[in-house]
């Protein structure tokens, strides 16, 4: 399937691929043949700096790295860590689950056991629900302080 090519992304085609339409990506390839038959003239300047460049690089041979080089790279490269484990990964995990457990089963307990608010006090419904919920009872307090 082939696409609308536009002039501008047929420059960044030459710019990032070079000269030979053949080497642009398969999806965009047909369209950009298509302009450049269409309009060889358009985009001569920026076929003969990629031709230029393609010349250039073609001429380089390749940098091969010394051994010595590979070899100082590879010793340089992180090793994998032998896995050790601490004392605390060791220890079993039943204890705080339990102690998780029952302070989750204390708190309902003590949210569904709640005792409504007396209508004759001051005392915000936050401050019973959290005193019946720690375990202090809200009635036997006011009692005691009449």
């Amino acid at each position: 399937m082939t696409q609308k090519m536009t002039d501008a992304r047929l420059i960044e085609l030459i710019d990032a691929w070079g000269a030979d339409a053949n080497a642009y990506p398969v999806s965009e390839r047909a369209a950009a043949k298509a302009l450049l038959a269409a309009a060889p003239d358009r985009f001569s300047a920026e076929l003969r700096a990629a031709r230029d460049m393609d010349t250039l690089l073609g001429g380089m041979s390749d940098v091969m790295p010394s051994a010595a080089l590979t070899a100082a790279l590879i010793d340089s490269a992180p090793r994998t860590r032998t896995e050790r484990r601490s004392w605390f990964a060791s220890m079993p995990r039943w204890p705080a689950v339990g102690a998780l457990a029952s302070l989750a089963i204390g708190l309902a307990i003590g949210l569904g056991t709640a005792q409504t608010e007396p209508a004759n006090t001051n005392e915000d419904a936050v401050d019973t629900l959290i005193y019946a919920a720690l375990g202090f009872d809200t009635t036997y307090t006011l009692e005691a302080a009449q």
